[in-house]
């Protein structure tokens, strides 16, 4: 039914940009049909529709099949003929039969033994004619990511900007032979991200870059690579800095249909790891080689982090940090030097998530301090005794808060020189949440590679 609801919002939208007052049914066959199914590759795929059953005859299989090595027999060459047909045939099953999954999209199967009869009910359901032409263009308007599942969003700027997009998917499918078709909703994805980014230009919208694609050796086509989740959800932050919204998550296909639900998008949160991203960049002085986005990949699947309630800092922790934090699995791994700046902006990446996730911006000047003064004090060297380089080993590998916090006092008492900024970090600590304790660990342990390898320079 959302689908359904998001197709009429778009509807409303480019009438009222164009001033004009089509109907479902007549946006559906002036627009949408013409631009979908206008060509002999389709930008929009519902599997047994009238317009697949049409596909199937005129290709050498389904269209999720990959190659094909015999030439089919009775191809059926797609045509205006064969479009129309389809069409009529589609508004006589509208006209005459109940709504079902092969098209009204996102509605229950016809039979209850299909993988899709969850939703299968004999409730009389109070759906329309119009609700059904609106499900096809709801669901071409679904911003395709990574685990096959689409973003839907209730938002006017991004609804019209798909919109448009589709006309340039429509111009690329055209001028790229060997381009797969009906990937709209990955199309989505990669429109989307372009067209919130500060650099695009509408009148040369591809100058920034055409979507990355993949090909298939098999086939010899090119498929359109998904857009990662967390790029998307870093694009709208930038279009939306101060908007908390709600999104609708799921995935048709030929196979099943998935319901995620509503999933609010934390934007705000999510801008604010950007901001202290670039300004850790700044203060450091180092090289920013990449855009946040082209930078984070995320240790959470997409499936997974909208299972935590919404899509905020939490769920764009960054892939492989947890491997350098303690946990009941280990120590955690040590951080190495890094050696380009490629490797420097992860590890400020890796800063920035950890003082968000503590929410204390405080105890990135703590640490950086501390962490300069254990180096200073590592690197002092005493005969016949355990070395200063092993006691801050042995701060780094503490299991637990009240370890750290009895090794740092010897710390102290050995470095009595440097008794304000200890005693600070020692203040710090002690009035940390135990919970924390592992990521605070985690990031002073950060903070000391990168003096390292600032004192290597």
């Amino acid at each position: 039914m959302y689908t359904a609801y998001i197709g009429k919002r778009l509807i409303e939208l480019v009438n009222l940009r164009e001033g004009k007052t089509r109907t479902a049914q007549e946006f559906f066959d002036e627009v949408y049909v013409p631009l979908f199914f206008g060509g002999d590759r389709f930008l929009h795929w519902v599997n047994n529709a009238p317009f697949d059953q049409a596909y199937k005859k005129s290709t050498p299989g389904k269209p999720q099949e990959k190659g094909q090595t015999k030439k089919p027999k009775n191809v059926i060459p797609i045509t205006q003929k064969v479009i129309d047909i389809a069409l009529e045939e589609l508004h006589k099953k509208v006209e005459n039969e109940p709504p079902d999954g092969t098209f009204f999209l996102g509605g229950a199967s016809a039979k209850p033994e299909s993988r899709t009869s969850g939703q299968v009910t004999n409730i009389s359901l109070p759906i329309s004619e119009h609700d059904v032409y609106a499900s096809w263009i709801g669901d071409a308007l679904g911003i395709g990511v990574s685990g096959e599942l689409n973003i839907s969003l209730d938002i006017d700027d991004v609804l019209l900007t798909i919109y448009d997009g589709w006309l340039k998917y429509r111009e690329y499918m055209n001028q790229t032979p060997m381009l797969k078709p009906h990937q709209v909703n990955t199309w989505n994805g990669y429109w989307l991200t372009s067209a919130f980014d500060d650099r695009f230009d509408p009148k040369y919208p591809f100058a920034n870059g055409l979507p990355s694609v993949k090909m298939d050796a098999k086939t010899g086509k090119a498929n359109l690579e998904t857009t990662s989740w967390v790029t998307v959800i870093l694009a709208l932050s930038r279009k939306f800095p101060q908007k908390k919204i709600i999104s609708y998550i799921y995935a048709l296909s030929y196979k099943s249909n998935t319901t995620v639900g509503f999933i609010a998008l934390d934007l705000p949160k999510v801008n604010s790891l950007r901001d202290l991203y670039n300004s850790l960049i700044i203060e450091q002085n180092v090289l920013k080689t990449d855009a946040l986005e082209a930078l984070y990949d995320t240790e959470l699947g997409f499936r997974r982090a909208c299972e935590m309630g919404q899509i905020g800092i939490p769920s764009l922790e960054p892939a492989h940090l947890r491997e350098y934090i303690f946990s009941n699995k280990g120590k955690g791994k040590s951080f190495k030097i890094p050696k380009t700046a490629k490797e420097t902006n992860t590890y400020i990446l890796y800063q920035t998530w950890l003082i968000a996730m503590l929410d204390n911006k405080k105890l990135l000047q703590v640490a950086q301090t501390a962490a300069i003064v254990l180096l200073d004090f590592a690197n002092q060297k005493e005969r016949g005794t355990t070395t200063n380089r092993r006691l801050v080993e042995n701060l780094f590998e503490s299991a637990h808060l009240r370890e750290f916090i009895e090794r740092l006092e010897d710390l102290i008492k050995k470095n009595p020189s440097q008794v304000i900024v200890l005693e600070e970090l020692f203040r710090t600590i002690a009035l940390l949440p135990a919970s924390n304790f592992p990521m605070f660990k985690a990031f002073l342990k950060i903070n000391y590679t990168i003096a390292q390898a600032k004192q290597l320079q």
